[in-house]
Parts: structure tokens; sequence; C-alpha cells
């Protein structure tokens, strides 16, 4: 009888695990196909065939957006329909992101392939030099392209993402960073990091739109709860954390030539960042100016970590401005 209501119990708890974990399966939402945006591509990368969105005359010079953590190249749309009549535009969706193939393994997300993508997307649409601009992680890939491989770069904007080695600077030795930074050490755990973010039909995405005032849109929220529609997405784009540690711990030999440079960057770049921002602190972008001998700060008072979808009236502006001193 004991072992009946046990088994019973724990089943019902299973059923509502299971519906408290469940993310619901969407339509494709049709603004994920608006011309305006672009053509939908796909390339090979070392093996990983990866998806980007591309608009504009390939004639004109190539603006290459990078999305960050929770994100795909969607969150590119203002900047992309703001600078597609200039310039040739590509926005592309990181390896483990979006339509991009997912490769398992944490090592697959070692910042050597994923600086290699930036270069292999450069090259497969034959543009050997362009403006990088990037949010977040793909701002921290980013930064360690510029380092790579400058000749590469005409300029490089970082949008809410401080020079990494300013970032490690601040989490050593302030407070207010460290305590930002809890959420990088709870991503090393297995397994439950992903159920955090999965939980309530991807719940945290009104979150994050809560952050930037954008949670009254509900098309955006299921633009993005549609982009992340299981475990393995999650499990892919949170092993970027995972990767990111284990090299600084294990010195992974194979991450050391994308590190050499880091500390004398040379290339024209600007940070625009949101002061309001949650997970990054303002010294930790006042810091770059340190690592970077060509900086421009531009401080964003009031808005979130989201800045390019938050603020686009304010980042596009400045983007054009930037690119346009340095063409």
């Amino acid at each position: 009888m004991y072992l009946l209501i046990a088994v019973v119990a724990i089943m019902v708890l299973g059923l509502k695990l299971f519906r408290y974990l469940q993310i619901k399966p969407r339509p494709r939402p049709k603004c994920l196909d608006d011309a305006s945006l672009g053509v939908h591509k796909y390339f090979k990368s070392d093996g990983v065939k990866l998806h980007y969105v591309e608009s504009g005359d390939p004639s004109k010079p190539l603006v290459m957006f990078v999305h960050g953590f929770p994100e795909f190249w969607y969150s590119w749309r203002h900047q992309i329909k703001h600078f597609n009549q200039d310039y040739h535009v590509v926005a592309l969706d990181m390896r483990g992101y979006g339509d991009s193939e997912k490769p398992a393994g944490v090592p697959n997300y070692a910042i050597g392939h994923l600086v290699e993508d930036l270069k292999n997307l450069a090259e497969h649409v034959d543009k050997p030099k362009f403006h990088l601009v990037a949010h977040d992680w793909g701002g921290g890939v980013a930064w360690h392209f510029v380092s790579k491989y400058p000749e590469m770069v005409k300029s490089y904007t970082a949008c809410n993402i401080p020079h990494v080695t300013s970032l490690r600077d601040q989490q050593r030795g302030s407070w207010e960073q460290m305590l930002k930074s809890w959420y990088m050490l709870f991503f090393q755990l297995p397994v439950l990091p992903e159920f955090m973010m999965m939980k309530q039909d991807n719940q945290c995405f009104y979150g994050i739109a809560k952050e930037a005032g954008l949670h009254k849109d509900e098309e955006l929220i299921n633009v993005y709860k549609f982009a992340f529609p299981d475990f393995t997405t999650w499990n892919r784009t949170i092993n970027y954390y995972r990767a990111a540690v284990r090299s600084t711990i294990f010195k992974n030999p194979k991450s050391l030539p994308y590190m050499k440079g880091l500390k004398d960057i040379k290339v024209p770049c600007m940070s625009i960042f949101g002061t309001d921002d949650k997970y990054l602190s303002v010294d930790s972008a006042k810091g770059t100016n340190k690592y970077v001998k060509n900086h421009r700060l531009e401080l964003v008072p009031g808005v979130s970590h989201w800045i390019q979808q938050e603020a686009p009236e304010k980042v596009n502006p400045l983007l054009q401005d930037f690119m346009k001193n340095n063409a």
C-alpha cells in the first residue's frame, strides 16, 4: 500500500515537473521572414553549418552583426533595416543558436572555434575587411577576433560588453561585478541552468524583455521562445560559459593564440554601454581604455543591457558616425 502511494506521488510530481519545464511548440513567426530584413543563407565553418541573414548591396562595405546570450540574429533587426541601404549587412546566428547547427560537447564552444566562425563568414561573403558590431557574448568573441585578426577589421563597436580583460579585472577586484557575475558560476553546473531557463515555457524571456521595457511586445517574446525550443538549444548556448571557464582554469593551449593580442588592441573601437546593465558594471566598460589604444566610450544613461533593442534611436546614429569616420 505504502509503495503504491509512493509510486503515485512520484508520478504526480514527475508530471508536474514535466509541465513546469515543457516548452510549447510554436509555428515559425512571420516576422523572421520579413523581406526587409534580408535573405536567409548558410555556410560551413570547420564542418559546422551556420545560418546568417544577408541584406543590402554586396558591392558596398560589409557590416557584420554578432548577437549575445540568449539571443540570435533577430536582435539586430533595428540595425539591419537602418544600415542595409548604405552597407552590405550580415547578421550571424552563432553556433548553437537559432538556425545554426548545434554540435554537442563543451569543447565545440571554445573561443578558437567562435573566432574562426566570424573569419569564415567574412571569407564566405568575400569581404577581407569589414566593420564589426557585437553585443554581449558576441562581443566577447569579437574582442578576441580583433586581437587575432586586426587586419580584417575597419572598426569594432562593442554594445554592452567591456573588453574581456577589463571585465576580468572587475570580477577580481570589484564586489559589484562579482555579484553581477553570479550567473556565470551558476552556469557551470550541469543540467540545472538549462532547466532554470526552460521553466514555465521559457518565461525568462518575459523578464529579459521587461528589463528593456519591451515586455508588452508579445510578438517579440514569442519570437525568442520559438528560437529556444528545447533543452538542446539551451545546453549549447550555456556551453559558451562552460567552455570559457574551463579554458581559463585549465589554460587550454588551443585558446592561447586567440588571447595574445588582447592587451594591446590597435583597431578603432567604440563601446556603447547602457548604464542600467544588470550584468556588467560601468567601471568594466570604462576599464576598456586600458587595453585599447584607439577607444571611444559612449555611456547611455538609463538603458539596460539589451541596448540595441531597447534604444536603437541612440545606438544607430552612434554606429553610423563611427563607421563613417573609420571607412
